[in-house]
């Protein structure tokens, strides 16, 4: 797919996150960890807010991937700085939720927190794919050369 394509899908989740919050109003969630937003009771009693946070860490999974697979290669720098950046959300969701500061609402500390746990999957992906490029380089260099022509005559 083209990087164009996934730009504007990410664009189109982002606004369509802020028409459901509009369209479901302003809710204080009493969420003490960003878990607490996938319990029964709370995805029933919101549901557009609980879509509209789907369609946010969908929207910044998508930003953030779409802006790493502008670099070349590099997989091994990137499915660490993956695993960074993931930790980085989910520790600021948390102490946000923990805390009660309200640096950004409620809805986008949770939607940065699942967007942390999403990033996993690509950083994995990111360093195995940076390990087999490795061993196969590795492997490439350490294998000896083919045997030439004269080899093989002397071989006779």
């Amino acid at each position: 797919m083209k990087k164009e394509y996934l730009a504007i899908i990410a664009v189109g989740f982002f606004i369509l996150s802020y028409v459901l919050d509009f369209l479901g109003g302003s809710v204080l969630l009493p969420l003490k960890n960003p878990f607490d937003m996938l319990r029964q009771q709370t995805l029933s009693t919101y549901p557009f807010t609980a879509v509209s946070v789907g369609f946010k860490t969908l929207a910044v999974v998508i930003a953030i991937l779409l802006s790493l697979s502008l670099i070349e290669k590099k997989y091994l720098a990137k499915g660490a700085f993956l695993i960074f950046l993931a930790a980085m959300m989910e520790l600021y969701s948390v102490q946000q939720l923990a805390t009660g500061i309200a640096n950004l609402p409620i809805v986008w500390s949770v939607a940065i927190s699942y967007s942390g746990i999403l990033l996993l999957a690509p950083a994995v992906i990111y360093l195995i794919v940076g390990f087999i490029k490795i061993i196969h380089q590795n492997i490439a260099l350490s294998s000896p050369d083919e045997p030439t022509r004269d080899d093989n005559l002397d071989n006779l």
